[in-house]
């Protein structure tokens, strides 16, 4: 049996206001923990190595490396490390039709989320 539910709803952003208003505009602002150093993004509002829930945002580049990718009919999702976080995170590919494993952040379009364009593969003639 198949059922479709339609969600409203209007996500509390709390102390993950800065994060969510950099993500609206394409960029990646991290967690930086004072007890452990460790780099979260995306982040929480404990940290998941140490527990400490005091630190800093920092921005990154929003450039990101694929650790694996998962292909399905109409999406494409990948599990990625960006440059400057010590956690992944899971996004969804804009152009899964490149293979290369390496790319930007976008901002959301009409669905939340991450997304993430790859890079065209480089000639190097």
């Amino acid at each position: 049996m198949k059922r479709i539910l339609h969600l409203d709803y209007a996500q509390p952003t709390g102390r993950l206001a800065s994060h969510f208003g950099a993500l609206a505009r394409g960029n990646a602002m991290a967690w930086l923990c004072a007890g452990c150093g460790h780099v979260a993004f995306p982040p929480s509002l404990t940290c998941g190595s140490c527990g400490a829930r005091d630190g800093a945002w920092i921005a990154l580049s929003g450039r990101a490396t694929l650790i694996q990718r998962s292909d399905m009919q109409g999406a494409a999702y990948a599990l990625v490390r960006f440059d400057g976080a010590d956690n992944a995170a899971l996004v969804r590919l804009k152009n899964p039709e490149i293979t290369t494993q390496r790319g930007a952040l976008l901002p959301p379009e009409n669905e939340s989320g991450l997304w993430l364009e790859l890079e065209e593969p480089r000639n190097d003639d």
